[in-house]
């Protein structure tokens, strides 16, 4: 009876370790996560074609250029009330780009000096900035930077070229996560 005993509890002892040694499951992938920009490249494009901005898109980096012609003052950093909608338009889409990171840089030609470009330049970008912000863009999802002459997308030596020069860029991109930034030893 005891050998029957010691029989029947080791092979429950067997049936137990073989039902209990599973192997285990890696744990799922994290969901894909896809950079706003991409999901509302349309829409952007849309907008840059009405209003006559120029859109680059690099990448998950999207950049909307807006001309100081035609959107502010010629004489202020003011925007003219023909700027605001298309700016409300942005700021409408880009208020639901939480996993994103606005950079605002205001740019100037190279007439005059250059003290005074780069107070222009920051001007024209806390006013895109100040517009988006009524728009409900976090400002803690924005970055505000003023190039002033530096950069220039055309030659100051023309006309054209300083207008195309005199700028504000939005630029739209992914936001680093705090656990990609690599640290120093």
């Amino acid at each position: 009876m005891k050998l029957l005993s010691a029989i029947a509890l080791g092979s429950a002892l067997i049936l137990l370790t073989g039902c209990s040694s599973t192997k285990a499951t890696p744990p799922p992938p994290p969901p894909q996560v896809t950079p706003w920009a991409h999901l509302h490249m349309d829409e952007l494009r849309a907008i840059a074609a009405e209003e006559r901005y120029d859109i680059e898109h690099d990448g998950d980096d999207v950049r909307l250029i807006i001309p100081v012609n035609g959107n502010f003052h010629p004489k202020r950093t003011l925007l003219l009330p023909s700027g605001l909608v298309p700016l409300s338009r942005v700021a409408k889409l880009l208020r639901g780009a939480t996993d994103s990171h606005i950079k605002v840089t205001g740019y100037s030609d190279s007439s005059g000096d250059d003290s005074l470009n780069q107070r222009l330049s920051l001007e024209r970008a806390q006013a895109v900035a100040s517009v988006l912000q009524l728009g409900g863009v976090s400002r803690r999802n924005m970055e505000l930077i003023s190039l002033g002459e530096a950069d220039p997308r055309a030659d100051n030596s023309t006309a054209a070229g300083r207008e195309q020069n005199r700028r504000v860029v939005i630029n739209i991109s992914p936001r680093t996560p705090a656990s990609a930034v690599a640290l120093a030893p």
